[in-house]
């Protein structure tokens, strides 16, 4: 009876140890979850285990690897250069003829120099560095919709908040939750 005891134990320790064992490279062909779940459980701090993460939750979902999802879009988000603004917004200016544009230019020169930190207001301005054609909805207290050309710009004044920024670029989807809180520039690159 013992021998069996100890044969038992012997196999159990070798079958934990085995799923414990598994590389990086057989985790990212495997689409088995048992196999990546063990590979993060032992292995936390693995640089890769946060993209394995993301794996199994796709592989648990829909059993899909992050390859055959969908695209998705990542931005640069940074703070404004008032001068080069003030020289584009000029030139724009010079160019256009339109009441409409006229009073947006109007508008957000009127909050650029606007020193009051109490202001309602902030300035949003998308930056579209893809081939395609963007319609950006910002969506919190007010809603707002953008239209941005290829490989061009657009802006707007929206009002201090939380806003969801949801667009697609070629295809690929871009969400990102926002707390705009002072004026930004949200620049979209083409998916890779």
């Amino acid at each position: 009876m013992k021998k069996y005891f100890y044969f038992f134990a012997f196999f159990i320790s070798t079958l934990s140890c085995a799923q414990s064992s598994y590389t990086a490279a057989q985790v990212e062909k495997s689409t088995d979850p048992q196999v990546i779940a063990n590979f993060i459980k032992y292995n936390p701090n693995h640089p890769k285990t946060p993209e394995f993460k993301r794996k199994l939750v796709a592989v648990i979902n829909n059993n899909k690897t992050p390859s055959q999802q969908a695209k998705v879009a990542k931005p640069s988000v940074k703070p404004i250069n008032t001068n080069k603004l003030e020289t584009s917004i000029k030139k724009d200016v010079a160019k256009n003829g339109s009441n409409e544009k006229h009073k947006r230019t109007a508008d957000l020169l009127n909050h650029l120099f606007n020193t009051d930190p109490g202001s309602k207001t902030a300035y949003v301005q998308i930056v579209n560095r893809s081939k395609c054609n963007l319609i950006v909805k910002i969506s919190g207290r007010k809603f707002y919709n953008l239209d941005v050309p290829a490989n061009n710009q657009n802006f707007l004044l929206v009002d201090k908040g939380s806003y969801t920024v949801t667009t697609s670029v070629c295809d690929a989807k871009y969400s990102s939750k926002k707390n705009i809180g002072k004026d930004i520039v949200i620049t979209l690159n083409a998916p890779k």
